[in-house]
């Protein structure tokens, strides 16, 4: 009675097992699908060779920051030597949700949403102290030979500039002028200027030009309250001329909001919220495969921008100055991309948060860099240590140009911009001219390991939903057909037997899906192709299972054994058999899952976990239900029940040997 007990026990604890998977899917907990069931795209990004470890692995973590920032899926990333694999599934399955809103918003052209309060009069009171304010982006001198700037964040800062200027002989020029300057000319000298201007013939003449010296003032016009621009989702309110920001502040007018149409991405992080159905819509496009492309291609992305001026926020006009492209809604904007900003001047945080750098357009982009690694430098006998810095070699093209710009700035500051952050921003000391150098700034390790990130688009794979569902809806009909037909060669060569394997099955097959579930909501797992596949193969293992069982227990019986006898020696021996073929298939899973990459790994995955619960359903369902049966004589007594009948029993019994029972 007790062995009876725990064998119920035993079969219990499996139901309860499979109730609880079925719990998952009812709750909408199923399986992650992968790409090519889910559909998404792959992107593949490739580094110059002997890219150091530390680089890629530090590469995958920008990557993944910045897919998690966009609001998609969770991203599966494989490394392989001097590549990196990104796989973004569900890519288009965002939504717009349509929510109630009781509020008074600041509405502008286009229906677009400047600010919102709970009641009429604080809209009011705002939009009354809304005005249009010039903003100063940058100063450039002119007239300084035919030499572009330099530029500046104030007209103060130029003017000192201008103050500044000086006529020196040509001989005590430093740095030197290329080509040299003839003996006894003269050259003119200031702070920022770089390079000496040189060429000109007397004293008096290089004063003149430094009488004639200028400023170009680029402005833009916004429209601020309390020293503060105004802002939607698509930007700061700021115009290149005085007559359209006083346009749009014309247009600007207080409306009752009831209704706001959110843009929800398929992870369930929120995008946005509009006024209009439209601007959501629009909004939920820009999130499509495009704008992730441009969010993964450009991870390595360096730009190197003239530092025009930096302000803290004790400095006067630190609030008036609004950051250009500061939320993630403003960057999904065409106006905010990389392209569309590289001839702008921008104003960019430091990695402080706090500190605004105005800047001017892109000098050099990391497209210049051939290789770059992040070293620590523990100084010498004669030097201090500098901790981590960058050594970079420049591609031929990129090496002529940086020469040319950091002998235009020298004695100036340019700034290392990495994802619109401004890293460093290095005074130029010297013409940088061989091809290479390094980058110093009192660096952390990561941030060292950010700037010596180099990579580049090498291929753009796209799975639509479609293909996915098409995937996913041939791999599950391969696999009913394989369990239907399964299921009648069971019912054809074992009879009534073949109920058991049936329950096994539907067992075994609740128990792979509700881990696979499991394993999607806990450490990531998608399942693919590639896993279906290895779930439908896994059936062969776990039918292999039920026939080893059945036929040493139907020898056991055809040798003279009862059924109650014969079982508990049949399976010891089928155990030992169903345990040797179930450890060389996990073990051929292990090695294919270590020396694999991609999809492949998903394969090799969910065939061994799929062999291992092949073991567990064998003996905590298998065994103590064919025990339970083979203790009813009035079970295993009924025709065609499997055990003495059968394609395979159709014949007469052997005599009894020694030490036999009936």
């Amino acid at each position: 009675m007790r062995r009876a007990r725990g064998l119920w026990l035993s079969i219990a604890f499996v139901l309860t097992l499979v109730a609880g998977s079925a719990a998952l899917f009812a709750t909408g907990h199923g399986p992650v699908l992968g790409l090519d069931l889910e559909g998404g795209v792959s992107v593949i990004l490739s580094a110059p060779e002997g890219t150091p470890r530390p680089v890629m692995e530090r590469a995958v973590e920008n990557i993944r920051r910045r897919v998690d920032a966009f609001g998609t899926a969770e991203p599966n990333i494989f490394v392989t030597g001097s590549t990196i694999e990104v796989q973004i599934p569900g890519l288009a399955r965002g939504s717009i949700e349509e929510r109630p809103a009781d509020e008074y918003c600041l509405v502008g052209p286009g229906r677009l949403s400047y600010g919102c309060y709970p009641d009429r009069s604080a809209a009011d009171a705002a939009l009354e102290a809304v005005a249009v304010e010039p903003v100063v982006q940058s100063v450039c001198l002119t007239g300084l030979g035919d030499r572009e700037g330099p530029c500046f964040g104030t007209r103060e800062e130029a003017q000192a500039e201008i103050d500044a200027l000086e006529v020196i002989p040509a001989a005590q020029a430093s740095p030197a002028p290329s080509p040299a300057p003839a003996e006894g000319t003269f050259c003119i000298r200031g702070p920022n200027v770089g390079t000496p201007v040189c060429g000109y013939a007397t004293k008096a003449e290089a004063q003149a030009v430094i009488d004639g010296v200028s400023t170009t003032t680029s402005l833009t016009y916004c429209l601020q309250a309390d020293g503060k621009t105004l802002a939607s989702d698509e930007g700061s309110a700021c115009l290149p001329s005085r007559e359209e920001a006083q346009a749009q502040l014309a247009t600007l007018q207080v409306e009752q909001v009831r209704t706001r149409f959110c843009v929800v991405s398929s992870a369930g992080k929120e995008l946005g919220c509009f006024l209009t159905r439209e601007r959501a819509q629009a909004r939920l496009q820009e999130t499509g495969q495009e704008r992730l492309l441009e969010v993964i291609g450009t991870t390595a992305r360096l730009e190197e921008r003239e530092v025009l001026e930096t302000l803290t926020p004790s400095d006067p006009g630190y609030d008036a100055t609004p950051v250009t492209c500061a939320t993630e809604a403003e960057r999904a904007t065409p106006a905010c991309s990389f392209e569309a900003l590289a001839d702008q001047d921008v104003v960019y945080l430091g990695q402080d948060g706090t500190t605004k750098y105005k800047l001017g357009p892109v000098r050099i982009t990391g497209d210049a860099i051939a290789r770059a690694s992040a070293v620590y430098d523990t100084g010498g006998q004669t030097s201090v240590g500098q901790g981590w810095i960058i050594l970079f070699d420049l591609t031929k093209e990129g090496a002529d140009l940086f020469a040319k710009i950091t002998t235009e700035l020298v004695g100036r500051e340019l700034a290392i911009v990495l994802d619109r952050e401004v890293i460093s921003a290095p005074t130029i000391r010297e013409p940088i001219t061989g091809g290479n150098g390094q980058i110093t700034g009192s660096f952390t390790e990561q941030e060292a390991k950010d700037l010596a990130t180099v990579l580049k688009t090498e291929q753009v794979v796209t799975v639509s939903p479609t293909l996915g569902e098409q995937s996913l809806r041939q791999g599950l009909v391969a696999g009913i057909a394989g369990l239907v037909l399964l299921a009648l060669y069971l019912l054809f060569y074992y009879r009534l037997l073949a109920l058991v394997a049936w329950f096994g099955m539907a067992i075994w097959a609740a128990l792979a899906l509700g881990l696979v579930a499991v394993a999607g909501s806990t450490i990531g797992y998608t399942l693919t192709l590639a896993g279906v596949a290895g779930l439908v193969i896994s059936l062969g293992v776990t039918t292999d299972s039920y026939i080893v069982f059945f036929e040493r227990l139907k020898d056991e019986v055809r040798s003279g054994r009862s059924p109650r006898a014969a079982v508990q020696p049949a399976f010891k021996r089928a155990f030992r058999t169903i345990v040797a073929a179930d450890v060389v298939t996990a073990l051929a899973a292990v090695i294919l899952y270590i020396t694999a990459i991609s999809s492949v790994r998903g394969f090799a995955l969910t065939l061994g976990v799929s062999t291992a619960l092949d073991l567990f359903v064998v003996y905590f369902f298998k065994r103590p239900a064919v025990f339970l049966i083979a203790r009813s004589e009035r079970l295993v007594g009924l025709r065609g029940f499997g055990l003495e009948s059968g394609v395979a029993a159709d014949h007469a019994a052997a005599p009894v040997v020694a030490g036999g029972s009936r």
